[in-house]
């Protein structure tokens, strides 16, 4: 919740944050309680009878009639849609100019549990944004807010037309473009030996297919997590943080970065 409140990544509206009232002299909540003073955001603070009764009828409505909500422990905000940023504005505005940018593009990622666990890794390794596509892609509402605790908060998304149009429009402005594939061949390199330039996107391909063929053809670099196991493959969510700590660990050294 408090990356809603300090971050606000999709430039939400709050409307209102209501509070268990138990959890009141908690010092986490005096703070957020404090933030949202400063605000000027509505606070409620109600019994824990009705704080579980309209969770509970929150997380199992299907409907909108909450605009979005946002729950975690014992806090619950009422708030509008996550907003999605857009990726031409902000690379013309200069937003991507450090040299140890770090995008994470997401080809067809329809599952909200794993789109949600990327987000997560995305803001543990401190990565400068996402891009999904307008098609096929989970989007960015309350349940990929919860799973991914909080991090779709700090994380700025951006929802494209066209992926390959993307990639391009990456390159244009200096990035490398990474794609992560399951295959083996002279072309395709180990992820924890090759060698990265920055800034750079790396590319997630989809649960069942993988990258699509002409995205795999518009990045100017493969790479494969090598596995000595008889699993040779795993889910993209556990394939993302590999990765991730891969890149965040080789910025570290080359870049001079530092772990956030």
């Amino acid at each position: 919740m408090s990356s809603l409140l300090k971050v606000n990544a999709g430039n939400r509206k709050i409307y209102r944050i209501i509070i268990n009232a138990s959890r009141k002299n908690n010092q986490r909540i005096s703070d957020l309680i404090s933030i949202s003073g400063k605000k000027n955001i509505p606070v409620d603070l109600i019994s824990p009878a009705d704080f579980l009764k309209l969770s509970e009828e929150i997380t199992g409505s299907n409907s909108n009639i909450y605009e979005d909500s946002i729950i975690s422990q014992g806090v619950l905000a009422l708030v509008s849609d996550y907003n999605y940023s857009d990726l031409e504005a902000d690379l013309g505005n200069g937003l991507f100019n450090s040299r140890d940018s770090i995008i994470v593009i997401m080809d067809e990622i329809t599952d909200v549990g794993n789109f949600g666990a990327i987000l997560r890794n995305c803001s543990a390794f401190g990565e400068d944004g996402g891009i999904i596509s307008k098609h096929r892609s989970a989007e960015a509402g309350s349940r990929v807010s919860r799973i991914s605790s909080g991090a779709l908060e700090e994380i700025k998304i951006y929802r494209v037309t066209n992926i390959v149009t993307a990639i391009n429009k990456l390159k244009e402005n200096g990035f490398w473009i990474y794609g992560t594939t399951l295959d083996s061949g002279k072309q395709i390199v180990s992820a924890d030996s090759a060698d990265y330039a920055f800034p750079l996107a790396i590319v997630l391909g989809s649960e069942q297919k993988g990258m699509g063929k002409l995205i795999s053809e518009n990045c100017d670099i493969l790479v494969k997590i090598t596995m000595s196991g008889k699993m040779q493959s795993l889910n993209v969510s556990t394939s993302s943080g590999i990765f991730l700590y891969i890149l965040n660990s080789y910025r570290n050294k080359k870049c001079g970065r530092g772990s956030k």
